[in-house]
């Protein structure tokens, strides 16, 4: 077996998890309790395309050169092959392959892996108040989640709705309880551009 498997194999999967970093990074954040510019990867998004092509390319020769019958080796009078380690057969290739086939899904589901805010129910004391917020930087649907996630943690949040395709919130809240500036401050955490919408 050419040493080039064992190169494509760890260039496929690498090429897979950069293609979903943008998704990735701020769920790590999230979990590891960072916040700020690590939890961005946003620039990744346009290369997204080309790093899933690399990662096809780089496995589909994977399985290439594992799948091909080896030519017959005139000087090798062996009559029994080597067993080959794990990592150069067909099961560790197929996990790996899944691996990246999970990878290039990430943000598609990523937003499972977000906790739903529990919001502040209402009474006759709550000034229901609406903020429109203009953000930038967000690639999926983990984003939303993630920016819904760390609004809705304040006190007096009675609700929030993100999208990424508009690359805006909505965020309904209890002007008792919070301000926008605190609801601001708390969206900017999630390390994405955040600024208020202009009417």
């Amino acid at each position: 077996m050419k040493p080039a498997f064992p190169n494509l194999i760890g260039g496929g999967l690498l090429a897979a998890v950069f293609a979903s970093l943008c998704c990735i990074a701020p769920l790590l954040a999230v979990v590891g309790g960072a916040t700020g510019a690590l939890s961005t990867f946003s620039w990744v998004e346009p290369l997204r395309p080309y790093l899933i092509g690399v990662t096809v390319a780089l496995l589909a020769g994977a399985w290439y050169q594992r799948l091909r019958k080896p030519k017959a080796d005139v000087d090798c009078a062996c009559d029994e092959e080597e067993k080959p380690v794990f990592w150069k057969t067909k099961a560790f290739l197929l996990v790996v392959t899944v691996l990246a086939v999970i990878f290039l899904a990430f943000p598609y589901y990523a937003d499972a892996f977000y906790e739903k805010p529990a919001y502040a129910e209402t009474s006759q004391e709550t000034v229901k108040q609406t903020l429109h917020l203009q953000i930038k930087g967000m690639t999926c649907t983990g984003c939303e989640a993630h920016v819904n996630q760390e609004v809705g943690k304040l006190p007096g949040i009675m609700g929030v709705s993100t999208s990424y395709e508009q690359e805006s919130a909505t965020v309904t809240y209890d002007s008792t309880q919070v301000q926008p500036s605190t609801i601001l401050e708390a969206a900017r955490k999630t390390g994405y551009v955040v600024k208020l919408e202009e009417d």
